[in-house]
């Protein structure tokens, strides 16, 4: 998980951060950049790098990524304190709220226009995790809401009408019950109509469609949330499709490797998968070719509650004490524009925190997944982790709840009420 940032934080508070000059005249400005992206990510932000050092001759940007999360931010946190920062790092919705506490990062907001953004070109729920008052602290460059995938092919060879949004959880548990099938007659269940992935990130929306959360509303606490009637309900409703329904295998035991679910829906025995827009970057080749037919679908509801899902982002950031502050802002903007976000959506990877951009994208899009993602945003929400510092401790919690009930055989009130109690503890801290 990573040290605490607490006392972190404070040290960085203190920190006097100032814009340190440039070297000699005739000497090249390296702007240095640090990511906790994949390879294959920093290799879509290429040509917006290439862009623009053709666009400021004698400026050089050197890419560091640091590919472990919990190790990225350790160092970036020591590198600020330490006067020697990045120019622009990449800013993960969850890290929001402890760089705004520690004040370390510029506001943005100033210098929007003058590098050729306008902040009302960004989807306002999109831009709003990154921005505390009058300031922004990144500017977005990708996110994804979370959604259930459903493979069209079994649906259709069921005769079962496809999923629409809004739908209720007694539709959804209906359809899972029809798609759940042992299809060669040995008494053994060989397509499941859905799957529970143990991982808050995917089940989040569940708890929220349903009328319930794991927070009270000021982020204080767990308890009078996590386990009041409606999130109890929604975890009951969740458990149950393994442990009652059977329309979805359990879970694997406590710390399991992660991504058995995913791979059950990608050969076709599992209909309905929840996951993000990160998904399809694994599955481009099958879709385009026709091997794999998916659609995309709202986390169904209760009676009375609107559907609600997650949105999770990241954005291009400069510390208040980088050496080129005004070239870094300059790169942030450029590596978060029109024309980098309009490549990156090609891989497929996330979508575009502009709706101009995501619009045109999705209407170009033969496979018919960009329009019904982006009628996604309209139910979506900061998480928690843009919200609150320490969410990443109170993350690690929530999986227990779910291995609980479904391992142990204990109910969810009593699973939900005893992690709302160390939730309490963590954010009393």
């Amino acid at each position: 998980m990573g040290r605490r940032w607490r006392p972190t934080c404070l040290v960085l508070a203190a920190v006097v951060l100032t814009a340190a000059c440039s070297g000699g005249a005739g000497e090249p400005v390296v702007l240095r950049m640090t990511s906790w992206q994949s390879p294959q990510e920093n290799a879509l932000d290429q040509p917006a790098l290439r862009a623009f050092e053709r666009a400021h001759p004698g400026v050089r940007v050197v890419n560091e990524p640091v590919s472990n999360q919990a190790e990225y931010r350790e160092k970036v946190i020591t590198a600020i304190a330490s006067g020697a920062p990045p120019d622009v790092l990449l800013l993960d919705g969850i890290d929001v709220p402890s760089f705004a506490r520690g004040g370390v990062l510029l506001n943005l907001a100033p210098f929007a226009a003058r590098v050729g953004l306008r902040l009302e070109e960004f989807f306002p729920n999109v831009l709003s995790m990154f921005s505390r008052g009058d300031s922004v602290l990144a500017f977005p460059k990708g996110f994804s809401p979370v959604v259930y995938y459903y493979n069209r092919t079994l649906f259709d060879a069921a005769g079962i009408p496809y999923p629409q949004d809004g739908w209720t959880v007694d539709e959804f548990l209906q359809t899972a019950q029809a798609l759940t099938r042992d299809l060669d007659g040995d008494g053994t269940t060989d397509q499941w109509g859905t799957a529970v992935d143990r991982r808050f990130h995917a089940w989040q929306a569940m708890l929220w469609s349903g009328g319930g959360d794991i927070l009270t509303p000021d982020g204080r606490r767990a308890t009078g949330a996590l386990d009041a009637p409606e999130s109890v309900r929604a975890l009951e409703f969740l458990t149950a499709l393994a442990t009652v329904h059977r329309v979805a295998p359990r879970p694997n035991a406590f710390r399991a490797v992660s991504g058995n679910e995913t791979r059950l829906f990608y050969s076709g025995r599992v209909a309905l998968l929840p996951s993000g827009h990160w998904l399809l970057p694994n599955i481009r080749a099958q879709l385009v070719q026709g091997r794999l037919s998916l659609g995309v679908v709202s986390f169904p509801r209760v009676e009375g509650v609107l559907p609600s899902t997650p949105l999770f982002a990241s954005g291009w950031a400069v510390p208040r004490n980088s050496a080129h502050r005004k070239l870094a802002v300059e790169l942030a903007a450029a590596l978060a524009g029109p024309a980098a976000q309009r490549h990156r959506l090609e891989a497929g990877l996330e979508l575009s925190t502009m709706p101009g951009v995501q619009q045109a994208f999705a209407g170009r899009d033969s496979l018919g997944l960009e329009p019904a993602f982006l009628r996604q945003v309209d139910f979506g929400r900061a998480p928690w982790g843009a919200r609150i510092e320490r969410f990443r401790e109170v993350e690690a919690q929530l999986p227990d709840i779910i291995d609980r009930v479904v391992i142990r055989g204990e109910t969810a009130a009593a699973a939900a009420r005893d992690v709302a109690r160390r939730i309490d503890e963590i954010l009393q801290r």
